[in-house]
């Protein structure tokens, strides 16, 4: 199946070692346990791998798009990332340690969130996007504000079916519990569930965000 991002591509090839657990599991008793847990974690942290990469990729192709195109949500959303990082503006209203220094570092600052006032503005490596998916015992609601930052939708995964989606925080706190409590009750079939669900999801993300970027493109 073609794919649109090398982060999925990459993703099913990479997948297949998970397979390979699985059958180790179900052709050896002894180590039955610990290659389903191994399973559990390799598939997980391959998919925030993949989570990450993909979102990477669609960030790089926002670059030279005229603001226009993007909607005012994304670029609000880029102005609130790069409020909290540093930058020039930050610690302005506590001093007047005016210099010349510190006047280039403003304005090549207000240069950068320039996408703000000007339609005609190309997108460059100075928008922000984040693209960082840290894992704990959940992540659903983290990986909807991820995909949340393109035009504020609300409900990302609705056409997956968010009954079925909700199965992630389940999936997560499997790998939460293995790793830090070396917790585990599954079996074969649960896991190899857990891995088809996996794989889903990352065909439909990559089918969203082909959808999201063609309508970046096609704007006028």
């Amino acid at each position: 199946m073609a794919y649109r991002y090398e982060a999925t591509s990459d993703f099913e090839n990479s997948i297949s070692e998970v397979d390979t657990l699985l059958e180790l599991a179900s052709s050896d008793d002894n180590y039955r346990v610990l290659f389903l847990k191994l399973a559990v974690v390799s598939a997980v942290t391959k998919f925030q791998v993949f989570v990450e990469k993909i979102l990477e990729e669609f960030r790089y192709e926002l670059n030279d798009k005229p603001s226009r195109n993007l909607s005012t949500y994304i670029k609000m959303n880029s102005l609130r990332l790069s409020l909290n990082a540093s930058n020039a503006l930050i610690g302005l209203t506590k001093h007047k340690h005016f210099t010349e220094e510190k006047k280039n570092k403003i304005v090549q600052y207000i240069q950068s969130i320039s996408y703000l006032s000007d339609d005609d503005c190309q997108i460059d490596n100075d928008f922000q996007f984040s693209t960082k998916y840290p894992l704990g015992r959940t992540g659903k609601k983290e990986l909807v504000d991820l995909l949340k930052q393109i035009d504020g939708d609300e409900n990302p995964f609705e056409s997956f079916g968010n009954e079925r989606f909700d199965n992630l925080d389940s999936v997560l706190q499997t790998r939460h519990n293995i790793i830090h409590q070396d917790r585990f009750n599954g079996t074969e079939t649960t896991v190899r569930d857990n891995l088809d669900f996996l794989k889903d999801l990352v065909t439909y993300i990559d089918e969203y965000l082909t959808l999201k970027i063609d309508d970046i493109n096609s704007s006028v």
